[in-house]
């Protein structure tokens, strides 16, 4: 973790973002969550789908912190999935990742 890029952070936050993995679901998007299962489950409710829509054939798998994406649609800097989650967390999954625009 960039832990120079979050000075004012107290130290529950970073210990708390240091158990933050990013869990890729199916072949659109990726879950930040501390665990597959949790990210299952809020998928699933964040999106109202069951899961045999949510992950079919799919075998779901952790993303490297290090794998770097395109920032946005206009693909013109790339990110890594570790400062998706230190810019993005707040105690909750979310989408971290996805390719369904």
């Amino acid at each position: 973790m960039y832990q120079n890029s979050l000075p004012m952070a107290g130290m529950q936050q970073v210990k708390e973002l240091l158990n933050v993995k990013v869990f890729q679901l199916n072949e659109y998007d990726a879950v930040a969550a501390f665990s597959l299962e949790e990210a299952k489950e809020w998928y699933m409710k964040h999106t109202g789908l069951n899961a045999d829509e949510a992950f079919y054939d799919y075998e779901s798998h952790e993303i490297s912190g290090e794998e770097k994406i395109y920032e946005d649609e206009r693909m013109e800097e790339m990110v890594s999935v570790n400062e998706i989650v230190e810019s993005y967390w707040q105690g909750s999954p979310f989408i971290a990742v996805t390719s369904n625009c």
